[in-house]
């Protein structure tokens, strides 16, 4: 029996996991990343470590599942605007710079400003930009660090990077490439005039290629290194929300998901693009011509749940805390979160507290919180309208009680898939439909399984 070897490549985690030709999960290594914060504001991971953590988790996986001789394919999920500049022999000149890196803070007016006008939304479905974006960076190291700019040859982004380990080639995936407001989603292709404000020659960057094109057979020294087959193929992933997106089956224009984990996210499928900006919707290329996916993002998600926890002095599991919240009453007896929770630190996290509140009250006000915010970024989405149902993916989407507090906000169906890891089941289904010559929507239909509905009451 065929397995797949998928690696996500999270803000908070990386994954391997292992398929088998029936989309069954057998087995799974998870390591935090290791980050290193030189300065508040820099997120950096060294490309030798990158490499280790990756080689780590395949070793563990052989521990755990056996021998990885039955490996057919290789995928990912990834997040975007991670990156790092390399020489003309391939050596970092940079470690990998995560998206949440702070340093180009005061350069995002001037990314924006250099591209209004050449990169129009209804090209690159971006509708704003912040200092996580890759431009942003780019024009910091350009100014700040001329020496590594000048020897600069190669920009690979995160999952780049991977590709370029396992098969040589200079290649990215067509989301993670749309994400950063110098693509032409239509076609795709990068836009010249982008890059030429930006002062970053075309021979730097990679070609761009559609979620799902076969790679061919990965180098010998790679498979060696993680222990998979000669014969080995890569298949191209895409960015972790769309493959969250698949791997919960939103696969169909019009479907609906939602991640509930480090961010809020939300995503629909669709068959067309918006030629012009609708509120802080952002819009990429799918797993075919005629699939994109539109996306909200947002900061009240399960990373406030998670920094209260941390705020405790014994830092009590989650299950606990939901527990708490269960014996609660709807609405957590007026105890609200304030306005803009996500700033670090809020001056006080919560409003109109009374004596009576407590643990249960403070991480009922949470869910409820995130719900509301969710129901928002999906009415945005669907102009108002009420979807049939809602496909949930994320750490959040395990809870039950979370779940059915989103169906009773948005007052449809919220469902969850019995795999507990879909966006490495999304990265596994674009191999698996690539191997076995199938479409993708064909393949997820039969693949994910969904646990019952919570429905809203």
């Amino acid at each position: 029996m065929s397995l797949t070897l998928t690696f996500d490549l999270g803000t908070t985690y990386f994954k391997a996991a292992l398929f088998d030709e029936r989309g069954a999960l057998q087995a799974l290594a998870h390591r935090p990343l290791e980050v290193e914060h030189l300065h508040p504001d820099l997120w950096e991971m060294g490309i030798e470590v990158f490499r280790h953590t990756l080689s780590d988790l395949a070793h563990k996986l052989r521990d755990t599942f056996g021998p990885l001789d039955r490996v057919e394919a290789i995928s990912f999920a990834t997040q975007a605007n991670s990156f790092a500049l390399l020489d003309r022999q391939d050596r970092p000149l940079t470690p990998l710079i995560l998206w949440p890196d702070g340093r180009a803070r005061n350069d995002t007016p001037s990314a924006e400003t250099l591209l209004a006008g050449v990169a129009p939304y209804g090209q690159t479905g971006v509708p704003t930009m912040s200092c996580e974006f890759s431009p942003a960076k780019l024009l910091w190291i350009a100014r700040e660090q001329p020496d590594i700019w000048r020897q600069a040859r190669r920009l690979v982004f995160i999952s780049d990077y991977l590709t370029l380990w396992l098969s040589g080639q200079h290649v990215t995936e067509a989301g993670v490439a749309g994400l950063t407001a110098l693509v032409d989603i239509r076609q795709p292709a990068w836009c010249p005039e982008a890059l030429a404000r930006l002062n970053v020659p075309i021979e730097w960057i990679p070609a761009i290629a559609r979620a799902g094109t076969d790679l061919g057979a990965i180098r010998p020294e790679a498979a060696a290194e993680l222990g998979v087959p000669a014969t080995c193929r890569l298949v191209l992933g895409c960015l972790d929300q769309y493959a969250g997106a698949i791997g919960a089956g939103n696969v169909t224009p019009g479907d609906l998901s939602e991640t509930t984990g480090t961010v809020l996210a939300t995503i629909q499928c669709a068959n067309r693009l918006d030629p012009e900006p609708n509120g802080t919707i952002f819009q990429g290329p799918g797993f075919a011509p005629d699939v994109f996916f539109r996306m909200v993002f947002g900061d009240v998600s399960a990373n406030l749940l998670e920094r209260y926890r941390n705020s405790l002095p014994d830092r009590p599991p989650f299950e606990e805390l939901v527990e708490a919240a269960s014996r609660v009453p709807a609405g957590a007896e007026g105890l609200r979160l304030c306005d803009k929770p996500h700033l670090v630190p809020p001056v006080e996290m919560f409003v109109d507290r009374q004596p009576s509140h407590g643990r249960g009250h403070e991480v009922r006000a949470i869910l409820e919180a995130v719900a509301k915010a969710l129901a928002e970024q999906v009415g945005q989405l669907t102009g108002g309208t009420t979807p049939e149902i809602i496909r949930s993916v994320g750490g959040a989407a395990r809870s039950r009680l979370w779940r059915q507090i989103k169906a009773n906000t948005l007052r449809c169906p919220v469902v969850a898939t019995a795999c507990a890891e879909p966006t490495s089941l999304g990265a596994a289904i674009l191999a698996a439909a690539t191997m076995q010559g199938r479409p993708v929507r064909e393949l997820a239909a039969v693949w994910i399984e969904t646990l019952p509905a919570d429905v809203g009451a």
